[in-house]
């Protein structure tokens, strides 16, 4: 299929021809409306009020008591999931770790992890981690080996671990069919190093799990900053370079859909994969070339993070509600669409310039459950997507007269109920020096 335009069109002509993206919104579908508001501050509050009374939750912290330390905290973690619904399955993901960096001595190390079955394998991801670290108020210094501190680690990071749970509540409670499969999971030693969302997404690089996105909320509960700003109206999302990577299409994913089902409430996208200097659990599955963004706080206040201060009262629970609605706004779109179309073809995309050599020639492969597609582009000094136009239920598409040396392209599957997947670019970096004489020839 052709999008025809006469010769003597100009470029110019040829993009009003398609309509601005920003003015093709998502349908708004009035499941994940009652799924949104079902979310609750309230319940949020009754969460972090509990796992912040264990005092600590260092990794470490293992002991036979019921009212302190970490062992207590992911059995109440994991029993309020499993209290859900029977369409949770809930567990623990546990592991035999040997003393390295900052873990002293050998451990059992336990993630919780709820799954919510869909139609499909596919996973969906939504983090927090559980564990908590603090400097010694004696001294002011950290001994990350001391699991004695005092740390209540409400907001770091217990409201992304009860942000977590809040999500697959109402998503377990919702009565809705979701073509993938929803993974909730309380990670482990975070501070220790990534390590509990390292082993799991070992595991799942091992055993050829399909994850389409990990939404890592790490440090969402706070809406004053160290320098008195308060900004309760905003959120940041990180992703890893490059511009067209897995992960900046997920983070553009979540901001066009938050702005649809949670208006008012603003997105803003970081392009860096952490904070400068930091990173969070969404990193090791990242490396493992799985798409993962992290959802923290726009306005961070330091005396609320590592500090025995870390506690109850800092979290803005109205805030962390608005945080987890677009989690499960974000979360609920993905999982009841399509998967992204796969637009590559061995390691180059299917991409050409048509048989004038002067057009954008594109193809990708169906996405089982679509209806139809639409295709995008934007400038290619442009980070967001400008133009779309829906093309209907093909697997071939061909705009004339625009270069694909000056624009970027991609294309998104939507289901029967008008869901859309995320956007598969048609983009690829040469990867060594022989793939540049390669595409120089």
């Amino acid at each position: 299929m052709k999008l025809k335009i006469p010769n003597t069109m100009t470029l110019f002509a040829a993009l009003l021809a398609a309509e601005p993206l920003s003015a093709q919104g998502p349908a708004i579908d009035p499941r994940i409306v009652e799924v949104v508001q079902d979310v609750s501050p309230e319940r949020l509050h009754e969460y972090l009020k509990t796992l912040s009374g264990f005092e600590t939750r260092h990794s470490l912290s293992l002991s036979n008591r019921t009212d302190w330390g970490i062992s207590p905290a992911r059995e109440y973690i994991l029993q309020t999931m499993q209290s859900f619904s029977d369409r949770l399955q809930v567990n623990f993901d546990c592991y035999q770790v040997e003393p390295q960096g900052r873990i002293a001595q050998q451990v059992e190390l336990c993630n919780v992890v709820a799954v919510l079955p869909g139609r499909s394998d596919r996973r969906v991801y939504v983090s927090g981690h559980y564990d908590t670290v603090a400097r010694r108020v004696d001294s002011g210094q950290f001994d990350w080996t001391r699991w004695d501190n005092a740390a209540p680690g409400a907001n770091d990071d217990g409201s992304g671990t009860v942000l977590t749970m809040e999500v697959a509540r109402v998503m377990a409670q919702s009565g809705l069919e979701f073509d993938a499969t929803l993974v909730f999971v309380g990670f482990v030693a975070e501070e220790e190093g990534l390590v509990g969302a390292s082993l799991h997404s070992a595991k799942a690089e091992r055993e050829g799990w399909v994850i389409d996105a990990v939404f890592n909320n790490d440090i969402v509960g706070n809406t004053e900053g160290g320098t008195g700003i308060i900004d309760g109206r905003t959120v940041r999302v990180f992703s890893e370079d490059p511009m067209d990577s897995p992960s900046r299409q997920l983070a553009r994913f979540i901001r066009r859909h938050a702005a649809v089902y949670m208006p008012g409430h603003e997105v803003r996208l970081i392009a860096r994969e952490d904070r400068f200097g930091r990173g969070g659990d969404h990193t090791a599955f990242n490396r493992r070339g799985f798409a993962g963004v992290r959802f923290t706080e726009s306005r961070e206040n330091y005396s609320r993070q590592h500090e025995p201060e870390d506690t109850l009262g800092g979290v803005d629970f109205e805030y962390l509600a608005k945080n987890a609605r677009v989690n499960a706004a974000s979360v609920a779109t993905i999982a009841l669409a399509p998967p992204a179309p796969n637009v590559m073809d061995d390691r180059s995309p299917s991409l050409g310039r048509g048989e004038s050599g002067y057009a954008a020639s594109m193809s990708w492969e169906a996405s089982r459950g679509a209806t139809s597609y639409r295709v995008v582009w934007r400038e290619a000094w442009t980070p967001e997507w400008q133009f779309g136009i829906n093309v209907g239920n093909v697997t071939a598409y061909v705009l004339e007269d625009i270069s694909i040396d000056d624009y970027v392209f991609g294309v998104m599957a939507i289901g029967p109920d008008g869901h859309e997947s995320v956007v598969s670019a048609y983009t690829r970096a040469p990867r060594s020096r022989s793939d540049i004489r390669e595409v120089g020839r």
